[in-house]
This record gives C-alpha cells, structure tokens and sequence, in this order.
C-alpha cells in the first residue's frame, strides 16, 4: 500500500483586500495608506514569527514608476537591516492556495546590499492550522538581493526553498533607483518541481508575461521542497545575528493568481483551460496483457487560440496509452481517456500533460498503479521447518531466523505481527521481496515470566497469505535491566480521532516526551523521542537524536525510536488529510540516520508498518529549514483506524549528531459545519430557528452567526429557510 494521492481537489476561499480602491480581481493591492510609524497591525499585516530585533517601519517618501503607480500614494515600507529584527505577513486568501500561480508586484528601491544569505521577500505556506499571528511557518519562493560589480550595483537572486541553490540575473541595477519587480511561484504537480520567477521592470504587461530575468525551472539543481499551502506574502528584515540583511524601500504591492489580474488588464476573451481528473480503476493492480480503462480527464476549454497537446511522460509512460493526442483551439468540452496497458509485472508510474499557449495554462497529473501477471499468480512461502519454541528469562531476549520466499509479487509484500503476545515477539524486517528469499529475525523478548503464543501473517498483492505462529517461555529473571524511555506496546484502536492537532506544547526541553494518547517507543535500544523548547520563541516540539556524548567514538550501538499518533479515525473523518512540519539539523551528506513517516496498522492480521514513500530532508544544505508536508489520503486503501509513526533508525552514540524536530501534526477537520447549525454551538434547535427569524426581522445581520442561515442555498434568508429548518427539527 502506498499513500499517494493520484489527484489533488482543490477549493479556494474569498480573498482579501487591503485597499478601498483596489482592482477587481486583485487579492491584495497595498499602498501603505496608514497613519503610523510601524507596519505590523495596520490594517491585514500581522508578525511572522516573534523577533523583536527592530520594527517594520513606515517611512514618507511613496515610490513612483511609470505606467504603475505613477503619482506618490501613502507611504512606503522600509525594510531594514537588522539582526533578528522584526518581520510582517499579509494575507492574501482566506483559505491555502494550493495550485495555479501566485504573483506579488512591488515598487523596489534598494538602498544597501551584502551577500549574506538573508531575502528580504518570500510567500508563506502554512500548515492546516491556518495563518497564525506572532508564529512562523514556510518560507517559500525567496527573494533576495547581492552585490554588483561595484559598489554602486547590485544583482536580484531568487530561491524556492534553499539559501544556496540560487538563480541571479544576468543584469545589474542601481543602487537608489526604483523597480517594478514581478515575482511568482507556480505549483506544478509531484515534488521538489515548483517554478519560481522573478520580472524587473517588465515591459508590454498588456501582451503577457515576458521571459523573466530570473527563473527557477532545472529541477536536477533546484532539489529543495516545495510550498503547499501558500497564504501570505513576508517581508523580512534579518535572519540571525550572524548575516545582515539588505536595506530596501518597498511601496505599491499588489497581489494576484494571475499576470492580467496583476496589471488590470481586461480578461474577457482571455484563454482558459481547466482540467478535471477522474480514476476509475480501483482495483489494487490489474492483470498484464490486458488494458484497462485508468482514469479520464474532462477538459473545459474557451478562447483557445491553438491546440492543447496531450502526452505522457515518467518512467513508465510506455504502460498507458491515451484516447487522443490533441484538443483543438477555440471552445469546448473534451474528454482524455488514460488506458493501463501493462506489459510487465510491477509498479509502473507516470504523467500526463496538458500542453498548450499561453504556457501558464500547462497543467499535469502524476498517477500510479500496480500489475500483475494472470498466468504466473503471486506467491508467498514461508520456510519454518528450523523453528524451535524460544525460551529465555523475562528480561532477556532470544533469536531465531527463519526464510520467506516470494515470486511474481507486484510489489513489496508484508509480514505484520499480530500482537497477541504484547509485543514479546519482534521481527527485524515487515516488507517482503517481489521476487526472492528474505531471512526473517524474530526476536523473543518477554518483560514477564510466561507463555506467549504469536502469530506472523505474511501477505502481497493478488498473493494468498501465509501464517507462522511462534511460542515462547519466559522462566523467572534475575535482576532485571533498566526499563526503556517512553511507552510499551500494543497499540489501542479504542477511540480513534477524526480531528487530531498536536503542537507538542508540554513538551519539555530535553526530557522523554510523554503525549496523551501518543506512544513514544524504544524499539531498539533504550532511548525514545525527547521534547524540546526554543529560546526565542518558545515553539515546542518533538525532538529525536542518536547523539550520546557519554559513548566513545566507535562503540555506538544500534537504536530505533518511534512516536506513534493515537488512532486516526478514517472512515468517518470529514477531511482525510495529514498535515506536520519537519525539521533537521545537524545533518551531512552520506549520513546513516533514516527518519522515516510510516503509515501502522493494528487489526486482525496485527501490527503492520510501512515507510510511506517521501522525501525527508538528509544533507547539510537543509539543516535548520522548517519543511512543511501535507499527506492526502482521500480515495486510498486505508483501514477504518490507523496510525502514523515517525520512526527514527540511527545507531547511538557521540558519532551520530543528526536531530530532527516534529511539530503541528494535524489530521482531519476540526468541528465541520452542521448544516442548520446557524449559530455554531453543534446543535439544530430552536434557537437557530430564532436566529432565522432574527434576520429576516432586521434584528441581526447574517454575518453575526458563524453557521448558514440560508439552507437551501437561493441566496436570501426568508420563510423558506424556516421552513427547511423546522422540517430538519423533526425528521
């Protein structure tokens, strides 16, 4: 099982205006319109993180330029050269942008300039805890700016997510002088392939986007994350003691999802394309030598002044096939057929694009799926015949080996241990060859003097399972070791929940990190996940490190920690999505540390892990960057309750200095809206149908309840509501 989503919905909310005299279709137009000396609270602007090195200041002297703001509005912002000093975000949505593009335009003027690694504009993803006042989150397609040739020249440099995989333009500007600076960040479906670019002083806006002077487009150079969930746009002063930042005046921000909306330009007969995905095959893999209709994809398109190219691309395009190649120019309505034509056993991922001009319109989707071959079934056998019962003391452990042999498995299989014995049995390796023979560890390891019965289930794709079931006698111990850090098996599925949000905030600094509900394991060796707490914030988190300065170089031995979610609820959670961040420090190139996010069954079979497949940062270039994820689970082969473990393997010891930090693990949807629900206290009762009344007498206005007064959705709040109301009252 892989937990990937082949297609992302995406819903986007109303956006947000700060200015009277904006432009229609803008999310934000700024001209610093304020009566004050500070930026942070004047109007939307809110403080990105908690440093307090000097303020945002507002400064008289407005920024023209021709053509775009050409007489002085308000005030301009300048954005300084501190240490540490203060920064300040503007939303621009009121829910997460997670596809299309976002642009920000600004009048720029560039005061002062070094080459330390401090951007002074970025946008901000977030988590699913939403933009939050004094608390930081991703900062995400950077701008910054470095020294020319001479004193008096500087250079634009843009990043997505590294402050050492940069793209500089080619020209050099004045330093003093005012710019028209465009910058975007533009989704693209997959991971680590996100565009950013970056505009200067673009001319004929009218026709479109130009070619920029700075662009983020060779994936194979640029490996850092992506944004996911893009809400604000930053401006920041400083980073750390150690750099200065440049000193820069910015003025006349405007914020859009598109170049015409950017610079009012008059869409009507505008190109438009949009894409919807639909899967069809379900199935967990489908028989080769045959096809099978994958997913279609329903295209809506007008103005389209040439055709839209179709093709596939990926490491197993050759796979699928496609009902067409090509959707004519002008309007209309078209239907792309994927067909899954497997010639080979196995997992077979690829791509389609939708190609077309304007190239912003370009869009793609990644899929994946599984075949196996009819006349050569999958096979599981298990070789136990060298099993003897395990015996030991209670506190002790004992091993014996046995092998698994599997052949024509589409890919890797399972063995999961029932967990009938609380956890006395263990085994080394739960993932099955797709073709071969793997030598199983099963480690007896009783804490108490007993018997204990287990049971091994070993399953693959389109393979019959196999059970092994082990028995083992613990006698009385002698004195007994040291207990383990943190928590011990089995894992509950009492209680699931559909809405989960853990910051970690009783985390303590260094000490075993102990969460309601959470399990945090030694599951080998003795050291489980600790908490920790920042200085400079006061963010807690989880913190997980093999780093023992007590233990000569040389002599670490092996460790595995694992902090394990209570029970998701997945059937009836109203959002199926997983949201955390990540942090890593410490981290080099070749390192042998493997932080791995695993998806955990606990249900008859018993106690399943699996790595699901991401991308975790592990080099020295992304220690101390914050990396936001975000996990869409809808429409996968997942149990009614699961678990999610963050499962560290490392050895312990002063060789091994990586850390790694967790924080904002949120799951589901807190309190979804009950539909008659209008004054949001969970009930449907009379008070909302006096709430009703309240509106339509011109005692209330329906912005004062935070649910729907008008329930079926025409627009007014009358006598039909009630109505409605009163009928959901007695059904």
């Amino acid at each position: 099982m892989k937990v990937k989503d082949l297609f992302k919905v995406v819903a986007c909310g109303a956006m947000l205006c700060s200015s009277a005299a904006a432009h229609a279709d803008l999310l934000v137009q700024e001209n610093f319109e304020y009566n004050a000396t500070t930026l942070y609270k004047q109007g939307p602007w809110l403080q990105y993180g908690s440093q307090t090195g000097g303020d945002v200041a507002l400064v008289d002297g407005a920024l023209t330029y021709s053509g775009y703001q050409d007489e002085a509005v308000g005030k301009a912002v300048l954005v300084n050269n501190y240490s540490s000093g203060q920064d300040v975000m503007i939303p621009f949505a009121t829910e997460p942008v997670t596809s299309g593009s976002i642009y920000v335009s600004a009048l720029v003027n560039v005061q002062s300039v070094t080459d330390d690694p401090v951007y002074f504009m970025n946008f901000v993803s977030v988590g699913t805890s939403g933009l939050q006042d004094q608390r930081t989150a991703s900062e995400i397609g950077r701008l910054y700016v470095g020294t020319g040739s001479t004193n008096d020249k500087f250079k634009f440099k843009i990043s997505r997510n590294s402050n050492s995989q940069l793209e500089v333009t080619g020209n050099e500007f004045d330093l003093g002088k005012t710019y028209l600076v465009v910058f975007q960040y533009q989704f693209v479906e997959g991971t680590k392939n996100d565009i950013v670019r970056l505009w200067v002083n673009p001319t004929n806006v009218s026709s479109g986007a130009p070619k920029a002077d700075a662009a983020i487009l060779d994936m194979t150079t640029h490996t850092s994350a992506d944004g996911t969930r893009m809400q604000a746009v930053e401006l920041r002063q400083g980073s750390s003691a150690s750099y200065t930042g440049p000193q820069v005046k910015v003025d006349a921000m405007r914020i859009a999802d598109t170049w015409t909306d950017l610079f009012d330009i008059t869409p009507s007969d505008a190109p438009e394309l949009t894409v919807t995905p639909t899967q069809v095959f379900t199935d967990d893999a489908a028989p080769m030598g045959q096809s099978t209709t994958f997913a279609t994809f329903k295209v809506d398109y007008k103005n389209m002044t040439s055709a839209t190219q179709v093709y596939l691309t990926g490491a197993n395009a050759n796979q699928y096939g496609l009902s067409t190649t090509s959707i004519p120019a002008g309007d209309g309505t078209a239907e792309v057929t994927v067909f899954y034509n497997p010639t080979a056993i196995g997992k077979h991922t690829a791509r389609i694009n939708f190609e077309t001009t304007p190239s912003t319109l370009n869009c793609g989707y990644n899929f994946t799926s599984m075949a196996y071959d009819p006349n050569n079934m999958p096979t599981i056998g298990v070789n136990a015949s060298g099993l003897t019962q395990f015996k030991c003391k209670a506190g002790e452990t004992v091993q014996q080996t046995f092998t698994v042999t599997t052949a024509n498995l589409p890919d890797y299989g399972k063995a999961a241990v029932a967990g009938t014995a609380k956890g006395a049995f263990l085994i080394n390796n739960t993932m099955l060859l797709k073709n071969g023979t793997a030598q199983i560890t099963v480690t007896f390891k009783p804490n108490n003097a007993g018997t204990y019965n287990e049971t091994i289930t070993f399953t693959g794709v389109k393979a019959e399972p196999q059970t092994l079931t082990l028995t083992g006698v613990a006698t009385e111990s002698g004195e007994p070791e040291a207990d383990a850090e943190g928590d011990r098996l089995p894992l509950s599925n009492a209680k699931p929940y559909t809405y989960l949000n853990e910051t970690f905030d009783g985390a303590v600094k260094n000490q075993v990190l102990a969460v309601d509900e959470w399990r945090n394991l030694a599951m080998q060796g003795k050291r489980a996940w600790w908490g920790y707490e920042w200085t400079d914030d006061a963010n807690r988190a989880a913190k997980i490190t093999a780093y023992d300065s007590k233990v000569e170089a040389g002599a670490s031995t092996p460790a595995q920690m694992m902090l394990v979610t209570p029970p998701l609820d997945y059937k009836n959670a109203t959002k199926q999505v997983l949201s955390f961040r990540l942090m890593g420090d410490f981290m080099f190139n070749g390192m042998d540390d493997l932080l791995e996010v695993c998806y955990i069954e606990n249900d008859a079979d018993g106690l399943y892990i699996e790595p699901i497949e991401m991308s975790i940062p592990c080099t020295a270039d992304m220690n101390k960057e914050w990396q936001d994820y975000e996990l869409h689970l809808e429409n996968q082969n997942i149990a009614d309750v699961f678990y999610i473990g963050f499962r560290f393997t490392s050895r312990r010891g002063s060789d091994n200095t990586c850390v790694y930090y967790i924080d904002n693990v949120v799951w589901g949807e807190e309190n979804p809206a009950i539909k008659g629900d209008v004054n949001g206290d969970g009930l449907v009762d009379v008070v909302d149908l006096n709430c009703i009344i309240n509106i339509m007498l011109g005692d209330a206005e329906a912005s004062d309840y935070s649910g729907n007064a008008d329930l079926n959705g025409d627009g007014s709040i009358d006598v039909a509501d009630v109505n409605a109301l009163i009928n959901m009252m007695l059904e």
